[in-house]
């Protein structure tokens, strides 16, 4: 097993035995430009120049996943914090693989505005049940989920994940919480189950570190805490998330 992979971890699976579970970053393109993402500049919500590119085809995952070996593994996350799954092209050729040469269970983190709701349909009905999707639903407005998911849709999250959960499939769905959408929590359960979540989780963010910026034309941060995260948008106006209340 590749050695850039994490460490399988041992799980509990659901109280009755130990399970492995391995989480794959197949790529780490993303169309969203959340500013407390790690692949994000927060001087214009822009990529880091630093991070190389890189798209797993299903070549790639089967020559590092052979056949005879599926089965050591019994569920494989496509999680990466430094990008989307759904921007590989090849997520859903890896997905029927797994699928069709093993028992292994699938899961997919989202922000599920990418593809298409038939993409969703197709991929629910090829794998039914062993395939779970996270999908990120920060607000139940456009304005109040692209305050921190930049660059995404929230009717697209919204319909697609809807989609996926007329399947087999299992859809689920979680939230960030910030100052701003902190008080909207029944509102998002509410729409959430609407569109087809089957459980919804709520998260305070953490990243508030490099967070107070200089006094200077630049826009370089300091490196310390704060309960604000200050950041220069794309048309170059300083903005800043506020975290959640300690009590949230």
């Amino acid at each position: 097993m590749p050695n850039f992979l994490q460490h399988p971890q041992e799980m509990i699976d659901l109280g009755q035995s130990l399970s492995k579970r391995i989480d794959i970053a197949i790529t780490n393109r993303c169309n969203a430009r959340c500013p407390q993402c790690d692949r994000t500049d927060p001087n214009g919500l822009g990529a880091v120049d630093w991070l190389p590119i890189i798209s797993w085809p299903v070549e790639k995952f089967i020559k590092y996943f052979p056949k005879e070996t599926l089965d050591d593994i019994e569920e494989y996350g496509f999680t990466s914090t430094w990008g989307d799954s759904m921007m590989a092209k090849d997520i859903e050729k890896i997905c029927h693989y797994i699928i069709d040469n093993s028992k292994a269970n699938v899961l997919i983190t989202t922000n599920g505005s990418l593809r298409n709701e038939e993409f969703y349909w197709n991929l629910g009905v090829y794998c039914g049940e062993r395939l779970t999707i996270i999908f990120d639903i920060d607000g139940t407005t456009e304005e109040m989920h692209q305050k921190y998911r930049r660059g995404t849709s929230l009717k697209k999250s919204l319909d697609h994940m809807y989609m996926f959960s007329q399947t087999q499939g299992k859809a689920l769905s979680q939230t960030i919480l910030f100052k701003h959408n902190q008080e909207y929590k029944k509102d998002i359960l509410d729409l959430v189950k609407k569109y087809g979540s089957a459980n919804h989780e709520f998260y305070p963010s953490d990243r508030f570190e490099n967070s107070v910026p200089n006094s200077n034309p630049t826009h370089i941060f300091n490196h310390n805490k704060s309960n604000r995260f200050y950041f220069i948008n794309e048309k170059g106006e300083e903005e800043y998330l506020e975290a959640a209340d300690d009590k949230v």
